[in-house]
């Protein structure tokens, strides 16, 4: 369906008259006539300006000025609710839902919500899970002289002991100590508490040799 202004501008072109051309013979600026081709209707004066305008070019490229003057007021009216552009410039889009502005912020309104969703309950799981608790050295049943080295690591902020005797930690979890015990097979409990008095227990024995 195309607009007035389309109408007008075929007619003209039809006729071989120029912008010029036609603002000479109508006495209507060509500028106005711009505005006309391209319904720019919020350019122009108000509506019996513009339907005084479209009276006049239709005579000059005969066309029936009455028709015409019907035609803008259904284009005219249309303007008011939706900016007109000339149907050449306008290509119907039908995108799927996904690809629109509000599918598109929908889609990262749930992707944001999903991450956040997801990290608090991982570090609801890490507050209610026990600590963990690693000993590298001495290794299980390993043969060795009094004192003892023991070095590992458990979360920083857990409170670790060694047979009932606190163990400091690093900033970073890590410990280093020693065991001194008389010959024979010792016993090494190492017990690891969060402040939720969630704890881990890990025991090792050692041969403790003269």
């Amino acid at each position: 369906m195309q607009t007035v202004g389309e109408i007008l501008k075929a007619a003209r072109v039809e006729k071989k008259l120029t912008l010029t051309d036609l603002s000479r013979l109508t006495k209507i600026p060509k500028s106005t006539l711009q505005f006309l081709e391209k319904n720019r209707f919020s350019c122009l004066p108000s509506a019996p300006y513009i339907r005084g305008f479209i009276r006049n070019y239709s005579q000059v490229v005969n066309l029936d000025p009455e028709k015409m003057v019907a035609f803008f007021k259904r284009d005219y009216l249309r303007s008011k609710t939706k900016p007109l552009l000339p149907q050449g410039y306008i290509k119907p889009i039908n995108l799927p839902w996904f690809k629109t502005p509000s599918g598109i912020n929908l889609i990262l309104g749930f992707f944001v919500g999903f991450i956040l969703l997801f990290y608090l309950s991982f570090m609801v799981y890490r507050l209610y899970q026990p600590p963990k608790l690693i000993i590298t050295t001495p290794e299980n049943g390993q043969t060795l002289r009094s004192p003892v080295l023991i070095k590992g690591k458990t979360d920083r902020d857990a409170s670790l002991t060694l047979n009932d005797k606190f163990i400091n930690l690093e900033p970073d979890g890590s410990f280093t100590t020693v065991y001194q015990g008389s010959p024979g097979t010792a016993e090494l409990k190492f017990i690891s508490r969060s402040r939720r008095q969630k704890q881990t227990t890990l025991i090792r024995y050692v041969i403790i040799t003269p």
